[in-house]
């Protein structure tokens, strides 16, 4: 009887097995990974040494920090910032509409697959982003919606008083701003409304750099 009992435990684990799409693994941080069961060909466990390890976490490091992406024609532009204890913000700006959205969650980065969620009262949202490249300026993420690349923030503040213009070295250029806060005028960067925006500047060097602006 107790041989009948527990093959019929083990059929029904195996229909519940078989049932699910995805693989859920569960991390410690308190976010979990799903795996669709479709594209596992084998499990094996393997040891890794030090460096391996370090490697990883080099890569998991590379991403901290806040990160731009914008697009004038679009009308808004994203501020991603990725924290170390594995929680985000992000801030979406609709410069053509007059609003703001501010999220806040969780990530992972696992291989090459950032994955963001984040859950408020009747809402969960869930995006899976494969990194295509990662560099110390820019962060290019294939997502369901195509291909979108964010530029790292630096440290450094453009300060611009209203009516106040800064012009571009030889080689610069703005490649994004909101046309709001800020214009771009015969290669100056004209300081419109006091409020605080983001800039994508292009670098003689053809690198390109994002920049907080600050108007007074």
């Amino acid at each position: 009887m107790r041989r009948r009992k527990a093959i019929l435990i083990m059929c029904l684990c195996t229909i519940c097995i078989y049932a699910q799409d995805y693989m859920r693994i569960h991390h410690k941080s308190g976010t979990h990974t799903d795996i669709a069961v479709t594209t596992i060909d084998s499990i094996t466990f393997v040891d890794k040494t030090d460096a391996d390890v370090d490697d990883e976490q080099e890569v998991g490091e590379a991403i901290i920090g806040s990160w731009i992406w914008g697009n004038q024609e679009a009308g808004y532009y994203e501020l991603l910032t990725f924290k170390k204890d594995h929680t985000y913000t992000g801030y979406d700006n609709y410069f053509t509409y007059g609003f703001d959205t501010q999220t806040y969650g969780w990530y992972s980065y696992y291989g090459a697959m950032i994955t963001l969620q984040s859950n408020g009262f009747g809402y969960k949202r869930k995006y899976n982003w494969f990194v295509t490249a990662l560099t110390e300026n820019a962060l290019e993420v294939m997502t369901k919606m195509g291909s979108f690349t964010y530029y790292k923030l630096q440290e450094d503040v453009i300060h611009l008083h209203v009516g106040e213009s800064k012009t571009l070295k030889d080689g610069e250029s703005i490649i994004f701003f909101d046309d709001v806060i800020v214009k771009v005028v015969e290669n100056n960067l004209l300081g419109v409304i006091s409020g605080v925006t983001y800039i994508l500047k292009m670098e003689s060097s053809g690198i390109i750099l994002a920049y907080r602006v600050k108007v007074e």
